[in-house]
């Protein structure tokens, strides 16, 4: 249900990119941060939003994947001895998820009718009009609006590009609140997908996304549905892996 998805850091110094390993029956999923200040060595951190490794600007990316491989019993090992993050209360101090990166959230007061969202590099920030009967619902809300706008972008975005290279596409795109799936095939061609995957790792969105295009002529899962898969994305079953695991428990 990839392709490593990349994005420049507004410091021209610096590049943010996104990783996935699986090695030792683990998938780590991690973010890149690549700088032209870090002459040679590479740095491993587990941080609140999961694990970051640091790199001179112009390591090839085999490297970084062999570090982080060399790495994951250490990762095991901080992974376990970590507790589970506490359910998200809607409030500032809350760590929000866009593209599997962290979003501090902000809730302030605001003069609109309804509660709005803004964000900047900072983070989100949610503005509640004063008065609002239920500011965590209201929070809630505007949150649920505004990833599901997000979604409508990243994800039809996305569609069409493997659509192209698939050489085949859907009859339609829609983006709807699904409690069970993160995506679905219609017989018709019509293509559903979950909003919450856009606080998932661009690699497994591009995952999902495969999975179901790969339905419009594989409208199954037998050996010649995943067959197609691989030849779009050949590290599927790792993608698949990482997609249980970012996937659990998301907030919304």
């Amino acid at each position: 249900m990839r392709r490593d998805a990349s994005s420049h850091s507004s410091n021209a110094l610096e590049r943010h990119e996104s990783g996935l390993v699986a090695a030792d029956g683990i998938v780590v999923p991690y973010r890149i941060v690549r700088s032209a200040r870090r002459r040679r060595t590479l740095e491993l951190r587990i941080e609140a939003d999961g694990v970051r490794v640091s790199v001179p600007l112009r390591t090839p990316r085999h490297e970084v994947d062999a570090f982080v491989r060399s790495r994951i019993d250490w990762i095991r090992k901080q992974r376990v001895a970590r507790p589970r993050p506490a359910a998200l209360q809607f409030v500032t101090g809350d760590v929000l998820r866009y593209l599997n990166r962290p979003m501090p959230l902000e809730v302030v007061e605001g003069t609109g009718r309804r509660a709005q969202v803004h964000v900047d590099l900072l983070g989100i920030r949610v503005a509640v009009p004063r008065g609002a009967q239920d500011q965590r619902e209201a929070v809630q809300d505007a949150l649920r609006r505004w990833y599901r706008e997000r979604a409508h972008e990243e994800i039809l975005a996305r569609v069409e590009r493997w659509a192209a290279r698939a050489g085949y596409a859907p009859r339609r795109v829609l983006i709807r609140d699904q409690k069970r799936r993160w995506g679905s095939c219609a017989k018709d061609g019509t293509l559903r997908f979950n909003w919450r995957l856009v606080m998932l790792d661009p690699s497994i969105i591009d995952y999902v996304v495969v999975h179901e295009i790969a339905h419009l002529v594989r409208p199954h899962h037998r050996e010649s549905f995943w067959a197609e898969v691989e030849r779009l994305v050949p590290d599927h079953a790792a993608r698949r892996k990482a997609l249980s695991e970012q996937g659990a428990g998301l907030p919304l």
